[in-house]
């Protein structure tokens, strides 16, 4: 059976050329050239790989790919489609959690061609991230923020239950988001037995507390930390993107 693909252009003389292109190379193509005509096409089937354009009139490509990932929960393939400049565009992939990109300077073969090795190409394993936050709040927000971004997201309230995420295999994360104010077991003691514990030299930690800069580098030095970052600007990062 044939691929199937969704682009997603608001240039309509952009999307017939690489819906034609893409039907030649033998998949099952389609398009969108709004969010309505989206809609609908997301309901009518599975799409193996989405191709979206960067710049759209109602709402940005790096933003359509949240949204598909995070509110549509699609598991096709999500590319971004732009004549932006490499650096830049892979940059919006990277940050988006897209799947990769696609320089509309390669021209339509070119793009075919691209798109056809996307196809081929495994999906990489999604980068993990354990919070470890006593704030139930704190860490939903995290965990929200993260997921759209196109991590593998889970939390703890405890250091005892995220010592058990860490220590399966399947379940190990790759960057620990470490508050540093919690009960029994500290943020600082916490980090220190993940640094010295060989079986997780792979593993990145970074603090994230309201402590001030001083003592969060203080902390961090002492503690074998990778980087920090206050909880306050974390925080709010995170609140402007939910609450515009």
């Amino acid at each position: 059976m044939a691929a199937r693909i969704l682009v997603i252009d608001d240039s309509p003389m952009a999307v017939e050329l690489l819906q034609q292109g893409l039907l030649a190379a033998g998949y099952d193509a389609a398009s969108a050239t709004d969010l309505a005509s989206l809609d609908a096409r997301l309901s009518e089937a599975k799409w193996d790989l989405v191709l979206v354009d960067v710049n759209m009139p109602e709402m940005y490509g790096d933003d359509v790919v949240e949204f598909l990932r995070e509110q549509r929960k699609l598991d096709a393939k999500l590319i971004l489609y732009s004549d932006l400049p490499d650096a830049e565009l892979a940059k919006k992939a990277r940050d988006s959690g897209a799947n990769g990109y696609v320089s509309k300077s390669r021209g339509l073969e070119g793009s075919v061609a691209e798109v056809k090795r996307l196809l081929s190409a495994p999906a990489p394993r999604k980068k993990r991230v354990l919070v470890v936050d006593d704030s139930e709040m704190t860490a939903d927000l995290l965990r929200h923020e993260l997921t759209a971004k196109g991590f593998e997201v889970s939390t703890a309230d405890t250091a005892d239950k995220a010592t058990k995420i860490i220590l399966k295999k399947q379940t190990r994360p790759d960057l620990v988001l470490l508050d540093v104010r919690m009960p029994n077991v500290n943020g600082e003691q916490f980090c220190r037995f993940i640094k010295s514990n060989a079986l997780f030299a792979g593993i990145k930690v970074l603090l994230c507390s309201s402590e001030n800069a001083d003592e969060l580098q203080r902390i961090c030095r002492d503690a074998g930390a990778d980087g920090y970052v206050t909880k306050d600007a974390v925080l709010s990062k995170v609140l402007g993107k939910l609450l515009p």
